[in-house]
């Protein structure tokens, strides 16, 4: 019993223990209720996330607001949050009931938009600005900013003007097509410099402000007729150093690729377009189809080189000939699978309370899609922001940006226009060849006609750029809200271009003879050229500006600023090349026999301006602004140098009224504005408008003296000492609106810009006045418009955030005032009336289907106009719309209404190029760490009149070109054929045949609307438990896509995007480098 007691104990002892600590355990846990109430209307929130921090222990509100949550620590912490508010964090204390007050989330309204020399807070704003955040930008594998915007900002079109060549960027253009020219690109300030997108890495943007309207722009004055585009760079904040790097690997591969036909089918659409001319001669053989098809089956069973006679050139054999066997795709043999480029960033930022730094480097390097050729663009940057407060009263800044980029490829330099490598003619002559011949000759070489020995041959061209930006600047605080600002900027910009033009050499027969080999449309100079440029561009502004902020009896709030601007634009060019070269291994522009060409040029523009701005706001409900400025250009004459430009504009806060109390449970913003304003272009006026000059010529003269040809001068010109600013006059209408705490936000702005007095067409004199007439200030323009915004974010159980969203926009441009009374050539001249983009064409009645139907056409109408031939089935018919039994355009013009009368026969406009209908639809959705999300871009309704062999696939025996597309052509046996019948001779006899099928027509006019998916990317952050465990604050891994789908009802052999894209040899849809679909994978991490 003794020794029982001692285990009686222990057990006892450790019997009450467990019940303490299980009585400890029953004390930590509670079941809590509460309700989740609006702090402005007192009623319940329904959806609201009530949450224990650090677990996923949460409920969702009730319809009244309620809660109730079981398993809740006494000392944990409650999470509740809605969209719209802001969010709670409440100590749970032990407590058992809350009564929990949300506040209106109000970041959406205090949020700031950079505008012209400072910021303002988006419910204050009074003009149409949109913003973009630079995280839109981080994971989107781009080469700049420029191809990033689209679709962000709505009014805003990006056309890739260079389409996909590596390096290329983008044209901007805003709110429609804005004079003659088309040259209305907005003006691009980063950090308040001028400066393009693409010399900006786009890691280093913070943010994006597009400024539209007179009212947002008017402080620019005359560099803001078309639009603003403000970049804000990162910058550095207090603490500790914070280092982030991104990377990005990526493949590039075209979007579209004509998909060519195999020899068989070639020879069956060229056997039936040169019967169709009455060229059966040229007609393949039923013996050369059956080595075809054999060489198909089996193309080691038969030489396909057995028509070549001993003896006989290899150069550019059996071209334009039914010799030879084959069965090439010209696009498979040139384009890769895919590209390689890549994307580095690592920047460093931090600082203390009185000074901060941000400094970063980028590099990118991209590959070219053609397989022989060698095309790459690099590009290095460099970007400082530092920031130090001396004393409480003065702080001082210093801000530089370095960008080099190098461009490598064996074509001119499209961006700059500049010469000496290969035309870009190859991509004309790329499909244009015969399937029907092997791109490998006897011995194993490529043949001329592959145009392989042209990329090979060691023709190059290398473009280097050299951008250095240094902006220095002090900002005074002489009272606490008087703030005086100084910069100054110096930008130098260089370029250095080198090319060298050689014509490459094939093997003849004997695999030993050497034959040199220049194709024209190639740009080939048969004895070599060596071209050498040099470009230097030195810029410098200051600006001295002011702002004060004061407030009257409480509620009067003002902000007045003031300032001064002034820009020298320096320039400088050197041009040499040189043909005959003695050395093609070590070239140089003093080593030649040929004709040296010498192009020097200098000059420069200057610019000053003072203007002022009044910011006025009653109580946060009225808002007032006025802007001013008075702007002089060098460009003018002495009396026209000077042009003042005003706007004002109106805001009404409404949902601030009393009288809105009532909506105040769902409606958070509702403004109404509006904007008039005038602003100046002189971007159309010549540098130097007020003065004759005289140029030298571009090249060598057409005349052979004793030594040669010699450049000359140009006669002077007859000047219009009354040239001056082109006036921009913009109205808009705008209404901002956000409901249920901001979830749903939107705006919507219409708008109208009339650009008057546009250098148009001069007077006609007659021809004895000898000399060209100078431009005029006679002519207008008015662009109308729409645009629309919605977006939507929330929120499905605790851990589920959402966000929808989207645009549209619409804009068209008529011509209000031009020198063309009579209206001549509406379709190819400016007229009163006529819309940018129209498409002039004949109404089609389908294709005529039988003899009889033909016999009955050609009786019925006189075609003579369209072509000599007689129309037979499978041709086009066109409609009479003037029912004078001729199909023709009439007096080709419409006349003046008074007693010049005009008539366009049987055309009518049928389309019109301009972009309507932009849109944009866009969603995110995250959960734990994981968002995936899209962007589709589109155009809703665009025509395109196309052209070409690309198109129609018949022609000229030397450049039919057949895709897939066009074997849906007319025979009896398929009547219900897309395409007419081909037809196929000369380029001397095929004119008259294929006229009758290839005029403008609704018939073949194409929709270019499409809908494509820009962007995709699903991006990882991984759990900051396991991120901070490694001394780092955010690790994030994504994928990203662009260009990933399309829709479009466009011919397969077109990219919408691209069809009005032109290169330096042609403008022919389709003839181009191809736009790029990109995949890539990166990873971010933050120290």
């Amino acid at each position: 019993m003794k020794q029982r007691k001692p285990s009686s104990f222990l057990g006892g002892w450790l019997m009450a223990v467990m019940l303490l600590c299980s009585a400890a355990s029953i004390a930590q846990t509670l079941s809590i209720t509460g309700k989740v109430t609006d702090k402005s209307t007192q009623e319940g929130i329904i959806g609201a996330s009530v949450l224990i921090e650090g677990t996923d222990n949460g409920v969702i509100t009730d319809i009244d607001g309620n809660f109730k949550l079981s398993n809740v620590p006494a000392n944990g912490t409650l999470a509740i949050s809605y969209i719209g508010y802001v969010k709670q964090m409440i100590p749970i204390q032990g407590k058992t009931h809350f009564e929990v007050i949300l506040e209106e989330d109000s970041q959406t309204l205090d949020e700031v938009v950079i505008v012209g020399y400072g910021v303002q807070k988006k419910v204050n704003l009074t003009g149409s600005v949109s913003a973009v955040k630079g995280d839109a930008l981080e994971t989107r594998p781009v080469v700049d900013a420029t191809q990033s915007l689209q679709g962000l900002v709505p009014g805003l079109t990006v056309s890739n003007s260079g389409s996909g060549r590596p390096g290329a960027t983008g044209t901007l253009s805003l709110r429609g097509q804005g004079n003659l020219s088309g040259n209305s690109a907005p003006y691009v300030l980063v950090d308040g410099v001028e400066m393009a997108l693409s010399d900006v890495n786009p890691n280093d943007i913070e943010n994006i402000s597009v400024l539209k309207d007179a009212a947002a722009c008017a402080i620019y004055g005359a560099r803001a007729a078309y639009g603003v585009i403000l970049v804000t760079t990162k910058k550095g904040t207090e603490g500790k150093m914070r280092a982030s790097y991104q990377g990005t690997v990526g493949w590039t591969t075209p979007t579209v690729l004509p998909d060519m036909v195999n020899s068989l089918d070639f020879v069956k659409f060229w056997n039936a377009g040169v019967n169709n001319t009455g060229a059966s001669n040229r007609a393949y053989s039923a013996e050369k189809i059956a080595d075809l098809e054999q060489f198909m089956r089996d193309p080691s069973s038969v030489n396909p080189w057995a028509d070549l006679l001993p003896g006989q050139s290899l150069n550019a054999a059996f071209e334009n000939s039914e010799l030879g066997l084959g069965n090439t795709d010209y696009f498979d043999l040139h384009y890769k699978d895919f590209s390689f480029k890549h994307n580095h960033n690592l920047s460093f930022s931090g600082g203390s309370k009185k000074a901060q730094y941000y400094i970063s480097a980028g590099y990118y390097n991209e590959d070219g899609i053609l397989r022989y050729a060698d095309i790459d663009y690099t590009r290095y940057t460099l970007n400082s922001n530092i920031t130090s407060e001396l004393t409480k009263w003065l702080k001082v800044k210093f801000n530089t940006k370095f960008t080099h980029s190098d461009t490598n490829t064996p074509f001119n330099d499209a961006q700059s226009g500049l010469g000496g490598g290969l035309s870009e003619g190859f991509y004309h002559s790329l499909a244009r060849f015969r399937p029907t011949v092997s791109p490998i000759d006897p011995n194993g070489h490529f043949t001329e006609l592959s145009l392989v020995p042209y990329l090979q041959s060691g023709t190059y061209t290398n473009t280097q750029r050299d951008r250095f930006t240094i902006t220095t600047g002090v900002e005074l605080r002489p009272l606490k809200d008087w703030f005086i600002f100084f910069d100054y900027t110096y930008k130098q910009s260089n370029l250095e271009y080198k090319a060298l033009n050689k014509a490459p050499y094939i093997y003849e027969q004997d695999n030993e003879t050497l034959t040199q080999v220049a194709r024209s449309e190639m740009g080939i100079v048969r004895d070599g050229q060596f071209t050498r440029a040099y470009g230097r561009t030195r810029y410098q502004t200051i600006n001295l500006y002011t702002n004060y902020m004061f407030t009257l009896a409480d509620s009067h709030n003002f902000t007045v600023m003031a300032g001064y601007q002034e820009e020298d634009n320096d320039y400088s060019w050197m041009y040499n090349s040189i043909t005959g070269l003695y050395s093609t291994s070590n070239p140089s522009v003093t080593m030649g026999s040929g004709d040296k060409i010498v192009q020097d040029t200098r000059q420069n523009w200057a610019t000053r301006g003072f203007f002022g701005r009044i910011n006025y706001d009653f109580d946060g409900r009225y808002l007032v602004e006025v802007n001013g400025r008075y702007d002089g250009s060098s460009r003018f004459a002495k009396g026209n140098r000077w042009g003042f430009f005003p706007s004002v504009s109106l805001g009404w806060n409404i949902h601030r009224e009393k009288f809105m109390e009532s909506a105040a449970s769902f409606l958070s913003n509702l403004k109404l504005r509006a904007s008039y304003g005038l602003l100046g272009n002189q971007a159309d006026a010549a540098l130097y408008t007020f003065a004759s000059t005289m140029s030298l010529s571009g090249g060598l003269g057409s005349y052979i003296f004793s030594d040669g040809r010699h450049h000359y001068t140009n006669p002077a010109g007859v000047i219009n000492p009354e040239v001056t600013w082109e006036k921009v006059e913009s109205k808009n209408i705008g209404v901002d609106f956000g409901f249920f705490g901001n979830a749903l936000t939107g705006s919507v702005d219409v708008f109208q810009r009339d650009t008057k007095d546009m250098l148009g067409r001069a007077i006609v004199l007659p021809d004895m006045f000898g000399a060209a007439v100078p431009s005029s200030n006679n002519a207008c323009m008015r662009n109308r418009g729409w645009e629309l915004t919605l977006n939507y974010r929330g929120k499905i159980g605790k851990d589920i955030d959402y966000s929808i969203g989207g645009s549209l926009s619409d804009a068209t441009s008529e011509v209000t005032e031009y020198q063309n009374e009579n209206k001549d050539d509406p379709a190819g001249q400016w007229y009163v009336g006529r819309k940018v983009g129209e498409i002039w064409g004949y109404r089609a009645d389908g294709l005529i289907q039988t003899q009889e139907e033909a016999d009955a056409y050609n009786a019925a109408y006189d075609l003579t106009y369209i072509s000599g031939k007689l129309w037979e089935p499978g041709d086009v018919k066109y409609k009479d719309l003037d029912g004078n039994k001729r199909i023709d355009r009439g007096d080709n013009r419409l006349g003046n209404g008074k007693d010049v009368k005009g008539n366009m026969g049987d055309q009518e406009i049928i389309g019109n190029t301009t972009p309507r209908y932009q849109y944009t639809l866009n969603g995110s959705i995250s959960w734990k760490g994981l968002t995936l999300s899209m962007m589709f871009q589109g155009v809703g309704k665009r025509d395109w009149a196309p052209g070409g062999a690309y198109f129609w696939g018949f022609g000229p025996y030397a450049q039919v070109t057949v895709f897939k597309e066009h074997m849906d052509f007319w025979t009896p046996d398929n009547p219900g054929a897309y395409y007419p019948k081909p037809y196929i001779n000369s380029a001397g006899g095929v004119g008259p045949f294929q006229n009758k099928n290839t005029q403008t027509s609704d018939r073949y006019l194409q929709s270019a609307a499409y809908c494509r998916l820009k962007n995709l990317t699903l991006s990882y952050n991984l759990p900051e438990l396991w991120v901070n465990k490694v001394g780092l604050q955010k690790v994030q891994v994504f994928f990203s896509g662009e260009n990933l789908l399309t829709f479009t009802k466009l011919k397969g052999m077109f990219d919408p995007e691209a069809i009005f894209l032109k290169n330096t040899y042609t403008s022919e849809g389709g003839k181009n480098y191809p736009m790029n679909r990109v995949l890539s994978l990166g990873f971010i991490v933050n120290l």
